[in-house]
């Protein structure tokens, strides 16, 4: 029951972040715009190059992550592992998520200390003739990479719930994006 809430959970995470970063990119897309119209008539209209960069990119890609883990959309190179047994391909594919997952909690201690130090600052950006705060866009690196550890801890708990059971694993279903 308990693994129900925390699947429900990060489920809800991911939903949460496609929401943002779905958000995210209308707001690009109507500032672009409008940027670019209010050019053609000379209406000055600064920010659009900071507000892009600093916010609404740093949401579309950081919070593209654990989607695409919780999807299996990220690269998987097999070069060298298509060849071995099922078995020894779920082991390999455990370490490596082992491995995914202690270094998704270092970008979440050394991201979450960035955070605080931005925040303690408030940190702005010049843009023309006035500032723009972008110390909350910092706390999308460690939300992302916490988000991402919590998938491939799931992931692994499945993958060696089926090596000990002696099963095929389960795979991320692939909605889009195939070729």
């Amino acid at each position: 029951m308990q693994r129900g809430r925390l699947r429900r959970a990060i489920d809800g995470l991911i939903t949460l972040d496609l929401v943002i970063a779905g958000v995210a990119l209308i707001a690009m897309l109507g500032h672009v715009v409008l940027d670019v119209i209010l050019r053609e008539v000379h209406v000055p209209f600064s920010g659009t190059l900071e507000i892009v960069s600093f916010w609404y990119m740093v949401a579309l890609v950081f919070l593209a992550i654990p989607v695409a883990q919780a999807h299996g959309h990220h690269i998987r190179v097999e070069l060298f592992t298509a060849a071995v047994p099922p078995r020894v391909q779920q082991g390999i594919d455990l370490l490596v998520l082992l491995g995914c997952i202690a270094l998704l909690i270092l970008f979440v201690w050394v991201s979450s200390e960035e955070a605080l130090r931005q925040t303690s600052r408030l940190a702005v950006v010049e843009a023309g003739t006035g500032t723009i705060p972008v110390w909350p866009t910092r706390w999308l690196v460690p939300l992302s990479m916490a988000t991402t550890a919590l998938i491939c801890l799931l992931q692994a708990f499945d993958l060696t719930r089926a090596l000990v059971r002696n099963e095929a694993p389960v795979r991320p279903h692939r909605e889009s994006l195939d070729v």
